[in-house]
């Protein structure tokens, strides 16, 4: 379903759920970068199974980074719209004080 801004009318509207899988993402692959990049002796599959090996012990903290982009940029909203910065629900109500305008 196409979201549309209650303010501003823009379809660049982020979800909760959207926002919160590209911090979770980044994090994962992050440590799966790091991992690959460790020093050990081998060759390239080596580093390859050393970076698979390595996202299991970063998801908690990727996990964190996505709860705290929600708690933080959408203060208990479903949506934020990204050209005007309003915050509402997928219902189409707002509650108020919290958006911009």
């Amino acid at each position: 379903m196409n979201r549309q801004c209650l303010i501003c009318d823009s379809s660049a509207v982020l979800t909760r759920d959207a926002a919160k899988g590209l911090p979770l993402l980044v994090g994962l692959l992050d440590g799966a970068i790091k991992g690959a990049q460790r020093p050990h002796e081998g060759n390239g599959h080596t580093d390859l199974l050393s970076g698979l090996a390595a996202v299991a012990p970063a998801s908690p903290e990727a996990r964190k980074a996505a709860e705290d982009v929600v708690r933080f940029h959408f203060a208990g909203f479903d949506c934020l719209c990204l050209r005007c910065g309003a915050l509402f629900d997928e219902t189409g109500e707002s509650k108020e004080g919290l958006s911009p305008g």
